[in-house]
């Protein structure tokens, strides 16, 4: 179940619970109704007691619980830099180059667009933002590593999200294999958005210089 949908059915609660307080004065219940009336309303405020205990509880443990969430990704990412360095080539080629693109130009809008769905694309462009202020490594990295339909708006919480972008970047300076290099200035032969985009030729070359 979404965080949207808990959301939805909290408000519907809310929204109900405040609508019965006008109508208590209208009404006039049996001495039986008046003891279920007082039994329903303490149940009712412990159960909302519970809510809110919970919910700081889980609030305080979001950080471990989005590293256990994301356990299984970032091991599949240590897997995929891993791979490239011991054989030179890329795994996943078109999910790296469409990573490369996404992460610079963000999603492309079309007119048949939902309103969730361009949600879902303005909240992939503010994700796009924070990846391209990692060093270049860490951009290259993420790149490698995890496909825009696993990272985008609406397919990740924000909570794994953060906790990946904080864990993505080497600790060491990466000499990452030739294979990176081609498919990096192919990109910006073959896409015309990266030819025109300041932000990938300043990721270049500050990545170039760092190599010299």
């Amino acid at each position: 179940m979404s965080a949207t949908v808990v959301l939805s059915q909290l408000k519907s609660l809310l929204e109900k619970a405040e609508r019965l307080k006008g109508k208590f004065s209208k009404v006039y219940p049996t001495n039986d109704q008046w003891d279920l009336l007082s039994d329903w309303s303490v149940k009712l405020s412990e159960a909302a007691k519970a809510l809110q205990d919970e919910i700081r509880v889980l609030k305080e443990s979001r950080s471990d619980r989005a590293w256990k969430d994301s356990e299984e990704l970032r091991s599949k990412a240590q897997s995929y830099r891993g791979d490239l360095f011991a054989k030179g080539r890329l795994r996943q080629p078109v999910i790296f180059r469409r990573n490369i693109v996404t992460i610079f130009e963000g999603p492309k809008d079309s007119n048949f667009d939902s309103e969730d769905m361009k949600l879902r694309k303005e909240s992939t462009r503010k994700r796009s933002e924070l990846i391209r202020g990692l060093s270049p490594d860490g951009v290259i990295s993420w790149a490698i590593s995890f496909a825009p339909t696993l990272w985008g708006g609406g397919a990740m919480s924000a909570d794994v999200f953060t906790c990946l972008l904080n864990d993505i970047e080497p600790e060491l300076v990466q000499t990452w294999p030739p294979a990176i290099r081609d498919s990096l200035h192919l990109l910006m032969e073959d896409e015309e958005s990266l030819k025109e985009s300041p932000e990938y030729r300043q990721f270049l070359k500050g990545w170039l210089a760092r190599l010299e």
